[in-house]
């Protein structure tokens, strides 16, 4: 039995091309969306990496002055003077140190505070190519004895998760407690 024909069989040719091309261009829609979604969870995760090795160092040297209390605070509970030796400002150089001033560690705070700069440089490879960073590190107290302490490593301009408006170079962990 004949299969009829249709009787405009030209209007129907290259139909099954436009479809193909559609769905093309739908998937390759949905991989640009897909790739753009995993370059910004790489983002995530490199940031999610540094603040917890900055975690890990602010917290190292906070136990650091925990075991130094006798030092750094008064009989009242407050903070002495400079923290006892551990104060660093924003913008100073971290503290100069040797590898003997270090292991075993040395008992005078501010070489504790370079070994801290120190440890802070193998733990975070970008800090030993960007030394200039280190100043940004700080540690301070307040009259109230508060502690805090502040760590920073250097991002690709923009690439700070956490942009204060101020410098968007750099981005900072800070830890505050009581000693």
């Amino acid at each position: 039995m004949p299969v009829p024909h249709s009787p405009l069989p030209s209007r129907q040719r290259g139909a099954g091309l436009i479809e193909v091309l559609v769905a093309v261009l739908v998937v390759t829609l949905g991989l640009l969306g897909a790739a753009g979604m995993h370059v910004r969870s790489v983002d995530f995760t490199m940031d999610t990496e540094r603040r917890q090795m900055a975690s890990m160092v602010a917290t190292e040297l906070l136990e650091t002055m925990r075991s130094d209390t006798a030092n750094i605070l008064e009989a009242n509970g407050l903070p002495k003077d400079k923290l006892g030796g551990y104060e660093k400002q924003a913008g100073d150089d971290m503290p100069s140190v040797t590898p003997n001033d270090c292991k075993p560690l040395s008992t005078e705070a501010a070489k504790r505070v370079g070994c801290w700069g120190e440890r802070a440089k193998t733990l975070m490879p970008e800090l030993a190519a960007n030394t200039d960073v280190l100043e940004k590190f700080s540690v301070t107290a307040t009259s109230a004895g508060i502690i805090t302490v502040t760590v920073a490593w250097p991002m690709k301009k923009g690439q700070c998760l956490d942009k204060d408006g101020e410098n968007d170079e750099f981005c900072t962990f800070t830890l505050r407690s009581r000693l």
